[in-house]
């Protein structure tokens, strides 16, 4: 009889295993769709008695795992109970395009320096170089920032990817759900009186093209003189908004509280600068903020947990003035602080926003279920807008 040697006894076990191993990552797709925000992508009305509503789809990674491939088209659909309504299909020198921006932030290192608009290494791992078209083994395509607005209902987004591999055709696909309809939380406007919303969740301004900020508000105040401060605006009494008393926007459990990010006067836009100028010494304050990371961008804050997955944040207060801290439970039109200018401030104004984290910068936002409040120059009630004047008791 033939006695087995300890090496074949071995490879004789190993063997299947092994046969299965290589079965499986000849089976595996050599290209993966990722998104970011990755649970699901969503809706704020544009036109509510239309039902026309607006989506930017934030982020769309492309990971090759494979050998070399050439992505040569990328077909984004939007999809109602299983049936594609919408179709954008990019390709070409529009590929070629969309795809250009990722390498150059990878390079410059804004991808780490603004990984929140990223979900940090959620979207793109540690080690996985950005391209494209053409992929390399442990290499991906980013595609952001697709905006899209239609009338009716869309619960889902597909992305197909097409490529060549080899001489032979691949193709991968990615579904991301669609979520409409606004916050869980019923929310008062956090502060009473006539305001102005600067900025919101429309997509001509800046909040509704990043990550946890999609949704949110910046809120000032406007006076007789259709300015937003008093004279030269030279310091922070001379602005309608400043010191105002901020109060909770719904029940709730404080969860977090930063006091002490001081206010800085050099951000104001000083008397006789120009646009152009102020532009771009303000770009300079806030890139040294951005670099503090999320305490120095929201200044003093107050971030509340309300259930649901759904905290609010109130960024930019006034240095001692908070008057809540983490344990609290709080209700709706509690004063909690006063309006200031800290953090990434331009000018005192409240930014307001809500989110499925209880982080300022590190979250997805969650349009905001505001209710009690009037909007003066609206044709019929509707969801606040930028730019609209707000009315609140």
């Amino acid at each position: 009889m033939k006695t087995l040697t300890l090496a074949a006894v071995t490879a004789a076990l190993l063997t299947p295993f092994l046969a299965a191993q290589k079965a499986a990552a000849a089976d595996a797709p050599a290209l993966e769709v990722r998104f970011c925000p990755g649970a699901e992508a969503r809706t704020y009305p544009l036109e509510s008695r239309r039902n026309i509503q607006s989506l930017i789809l934030q982020n769309v990674a492309v990971l090759n795992h494979g050998a070399a491939v050439e992505i040569t088209g990328l077909d984004i659909e939007l999809v109602q109970a299983g049936q594609a309504l919408d179709l954008r299909r990019v390709s070409g020198a529009d590929l070629a395009k969309a795809a250009a921006s990722g390498p150059k932030l990878q390079a410059s290192g804004m991808m780490k320096l603004i990984g929140f608009q990223f979900c940090n290494g959620a979207l793109i791992p540690d080690g996985v170089t950005l391209a494209g078209p053409g992929l390399k083994p442990n290499e991906a395509m980013l595609v952001s920032q697709q905006p899209f607005a239609w009338k009716g209902a869309r619960d889902q987004v597909r992305v197909t990817v097409h490529g060549v591999q080899g001489g032979k055709p691949v193709e991968a696909v990615g579904v991301l759900p669609i979520r409409a309809g606004m916050s869980k939380t019923v929310f008062r406007f956090p502060l009473k009186g006539t305001w102005f919303a600067a900025v919101g969740p429309t997509p001509q301004t800046a909040h509704r093209w990043g990550v946890m900020e999609e949704f949110a508000f910046d809120i000032a105040r406007i006076g007789a003189d259709n300015s937003s401060h008093r004279g030269a605006g030279a310091k922070f009494d001379d602005y309608y908004a400043y010191g105002a008393e901020v109060l909770a926007a719904a029940d709730g459990k404080v969860v977090s509280v930063l006091d002490g990010v001081a206010e800085n006067p050099d951000a104001l836009k000083k008397p006789g600068e120009s646009d152009e100028a102020y532009g771009e010494r303000v770009g300079q304050i806030q890139m040294t903020l951005m670099m503090q990371g999320g305490p120095a961008i929201a200044g003093d804050h107050v971030i509340i947990d309300h259930g649901n997955g759904e905290y609010s944040l109130y960024a930019h207060l006034k240095p001692g003035s908070l008057k809540v801290k983490p344990g609290d439970l709080v209700k709706a039109g509690q004063p909690i602080a006063q309006l200031g200018s800290s953090g990434n401030s331009t000018e005192p104004h409240l930014h307001f926003q809500v989110c499925d984290r209880p982080d300022p910068l590190n979250c997805a936002g969650v349009p905001i279920n505001f209710q009690g409040y009037g909007l003066p120059y609206a044709d019929y009630p509707r969801p606040i807008q930028s730019g609209d004047i707000v009315v609140s008791d």
